[in-house]
This record gives structure tokens, sequence and C-alpha cells, in this order.
């Protein structure tokens, strides 16, 4: 270990995380004692919107971790490693692309931005590992959702409430499976795209480039403006939650519930 290894400060949990967390938990406790069904739908929609963004934060950090082991060591510098959501923000790519997907459509668009120097790497197999784990942070989440919904639902105390909760759960679980399918597809900014980019010719490489920035931009008008094109996330993300025993009838309700604003 060298003496910079040795002088450099270990990572802890952000003050920024741990609030979140606490306010998406409060958020859940209202949800359940919710005087009324408007104060029900309005918890909805903030439980599942900070749910969201903690969500956001393990996709980020999965690339952040990786690619720390991989020899990106600037990664420690930045403050990915400490789950901060300021750290991950773009305006754009981070607020205001994500929460419109959500709000217009039920897809959880990438909402997070890292900036790996994959040129720290050691090859070329483990800046595609580091591509690939934000959306294996994503699919963790999916599971940890699944698992708490079932949880909320076998317990004795199943009221009104706690149902309703089980529906915001199951809307944020399948916002993860729209994620993990749109974060896989080949397209040049995504995270599919990173994880076949190591092994495409440099030339390649270089000519996409350009276009990463556009491409989620491009993606995004495709799917909401051009019909049919959203089964393109919808269908697979369904089988993936039919898989993880996840209830349609619950998504449904858990996204008419956050659409408050709709009678």
């Amino acid at each position: 270990m060298t003496q910079d290894q040795t002088l450099e400060p270990r990572p802890g949990v952000s003050p920024n995380a741990l609030i979140l967390l606490a306010a998406w938990l409060a958020s859940g406790a209202f949800l359940v004692y919710a005087p009324s069904e408007l104060a029900a739908r309005l918890a909805t929609f903030v439980f599942v919107i900070l749910g969201w963004i903690l969500a956001v934060m393990a996709h980020e950090f999965g690339h952040a971790f990786i690619a720390h082991k991989a020899g990106d060591h600037t990664i420690r510098a930045k403050g990915y490693l400490t789950l901060d959501p300021l750290k991950y923000v773009d305006v754009g790519v981070s607020i205001v692309i994500p929460i419109l997907a959500v709000v217009l459509g039920g897809i959880g668009f990438p909402g997070g931005a890292v900036y790996l120097r994959e040129d720290l790497m050691r090859n070329r197999w483990w800046r595609a590992l580091a591509s690939l784990a934000g959306p294996l942070g994503t699919l963790l989440v999916l599971i940890v959702l699944v698992a708490a919904i079932w949880a909320v639902a076998l317990s004795p105390l199943a009221t009104t409430g706690a149902r309703m909760l089980c529906d915001a759960l199951a809307f944020l679980a399948f916002l993860q499976a729209t994620a993990f399918v749109l974060n896989l597809l080949p397209v040049p900014g995504l995270d599919g795209y990173g994880v076949i980019r190591p092994f495409l010719p440099a030339s390649i490489r270089q000519g996409l480039r350009k276009f990463e920035g556009l491409a989620m931009v491009g993606l995004f008008l495709l799917i909401f403006l051009v019909p049919g094109a959203s089964a393109i996330i919808f269908a697979p993300a369904l089988m993936l939650t039919d898989i993880a025993g996840l209830p349609r009838e619950l998504i449904q309700a858990g996204w008419d519930a956050f659409r408050f604003w709709r009678s």
C-alpha cells in the first residue's frame, strides 16, 4: 500500500443519503396512516419519487463501486462511494427527463450520472462490468422491493393503508423493471451500449461518441411520441415483474394512486 492510499479517507454514507432515506420511510409511514384518500395519494407520489431517487443512488453506486475496483480511484475523490444523491445529479439527465418519464408514462428513465475514467480501468472486461453494475444494482432494488411487498401483504396488520403502501411499492418496483430493461438497450449513452463499447473498434467508438448526449432525448421522444414504441420497454418489464411474482393489479393500483391529480 502506498502512502497516498494509506492517507486516503475512507468513504462513509453521506448525511444527504440518510436524510433522504429517513424522508422516504416517513412518507411510507404517513401513507399507511393517511387521514384521507387524497392525502394517501399525495403520499404515494412523494413516496415513489423519493424511492426512485434512492434507487438511482443504488444504480450509480454500482457503477462507481465496480469502477473503483477496476482501477479508477478518482471515484473516491468525486464522492461517488458515499451514496450522496447530489454527487449523481445532472439537471437534465437526473431531474427533468426522469420525472417527466415517470409522470407521463410510468417509465423509469435513467436518472443519474457518474463520470468514470475508463482509461484507468484494468481492461475492457472491467469497463464492461462497470457499465453492467448499474443495471444489476437496479435489479437488486427490484428484488428487495418485491420482498418488502410480500412482507407487508402477509403481515397480520395489513390495513387499508398497508395495502396502499403495497400498491406504491409495486409501482416503484415496476419502475425498476422498466429502468432495468431500458438501461440494457444497446443505445449510445445507456449502459447496454457501455457493456459492448469496450469491444468495438476505436473508429466506431469515436464516431458514436458525439451521439451519446442526444440518445436519451431521442429515445424519450420515440417512446412517448411514436404509437406502440413504449411496448419495447413495457412488455419485457412486465415479464420481469411477472417472474418476480408481482401481481399486475398492484402495479396498476400504485400507478393510479401515484397520479393524484387525476380523479
